[in-house]
């Protein structure tokens, strides 16, 4: 994964180099001390991605809103600064809760239905951002045959949920990998007990489920604003049904992007290629998706910081309660 961030690297850098650095920076200059409105922004959005995960999760002592949004920022930080191809935030974020109190089967079904509505979201957004596409680029070849992939991979999160209700999760992953372990002389697979009558029980409440999705297209809605308010900031003439697309087909390729670190590169060089169909001029592109990244950094590393700290204070507290006492 090194090899593809400095590929990234690289592939910013040549954008810089074909469009002009000066133009991009005159972007981010005219923008200016308005970018930071973009950290506020940026936790309000999480605010309304993680009151989903919240609902899933119930009500809970010790686990507030606030902490949940902390754990949805420690998650986006992970997945898109360490090499983790976008699901070591996941991971994480379970270990924290269970670090709260949660149980394991709780915290993991959460995450596992709550990663599942996200997906399904993901497919029909950016389904959504195709239909709205083609009316002004054609429906050229490559255009369907995108739409085309996206309805096979919603048929494949659809395959996904019906596993996890039908079958369930820990036992379709053990009658596949674990019997393959078993008979090339292995253990199997260790399974967490309980967590699939967890999921299920998610899936048996649609109310849930729906209020969910609804805190998930809030946040989705939340991150087009972004674009919409750095569209403004730099004096860039964008319509909302422009904002939708960009946001819609970025996220796409975030999601396809997962071996390279933050998309370093990709998220750049999709801005500019859906400028150029959008007939949005690419330098602008460049600046929105460079000031998005801007704010990424500003967020995410103290975010890095503060959870490395939190580790570092729960593994002291730990030893000290391990510590004999004398006497």
């Amino acid at each position: 994964m090194g090899v593809m961030a400095v590929a990234g690297l690289g592939l910013t850098g040549w954008l810089l180099e074909r469009l002009g650095w000066r133009p991009v920076a005159e972007l981010l200059m005219r923008a200016g001390v308005g970018l930071l409105w973009l950290i506020p922004l940026r936790f309000l959005v999480v605010a309304c991605e993680v009151r989903g995960w919240k609902v899933l999760l119930g009500p809970r002592r010790g686990v507030s809103w606030l902490l949940l949004t902390w754990l949805g920022m420690v998650r986006d930080a992970v997945n898109t600064f360490l090499p983790v191809a976008r699901v070591g935030g996941e991971f994480v974020a379970i270990r924290l809760l269970r670090l709260k109190g949660v149980g394991a089967a709780s915290a993991w079904a959460s995450v596992i239905v709550e990663t599942s509505v996200t997906l399904v979201l993901q497919v029909v957004t950016t389904l959504g951002g195709i239909a709205l596409m083609l009316p002004r680029v054609g429906a050229g070849s490559a255009l369907v045959g995108l739409g085309v992939g996206l309805v096979g991979a919603l048929i494949v999160v659809a395959a996904f949920v019906v596993v996890q209700v039908r079958v369930g999760l820990g036992a379709f992953v053990d009658r596949t990998l674990g019997r393959l372990l078993r008979m090339m002389g292995g253990q199997g697979l260790p399974l967490l007990p309980g967590i699939d009558g967890r999921v299920a029980g998610l899936y048996q409440r649609p109310a849930i489920l729906l209020r969910c999705a609804f805190w998930q297209l809030t946040g989705f809605l939340g991150g087009a604003a972004e674009i919409a308010v750095l569209a403004a900031l730099m004096h860039i003439p964008l319509t909302a049904v422009q904002v939708f697309i960009f946001e819609a087909l970025i996220q796409a390729v975030h999601s396809v992007s997962f071996v390279v670190p933050g998309a370093l590169g990709v998220q750049e060089g999709g801005f500019v290629g859906l400028a150029m169909l959008l007939g949005v001029a690419p330098d602008a592109a460049l600046g929105i998706a460079l000031a998005r990244r801007l704010r990424q950094l500003a967020i995410g590393l103290p975010v890095l910081v503060s959870w490395q700290w939190r580790e570092w204070r729960w593994r002291r507290l730990s030893s000290a309660q391990a510590a004999p006492t004398g006497g």
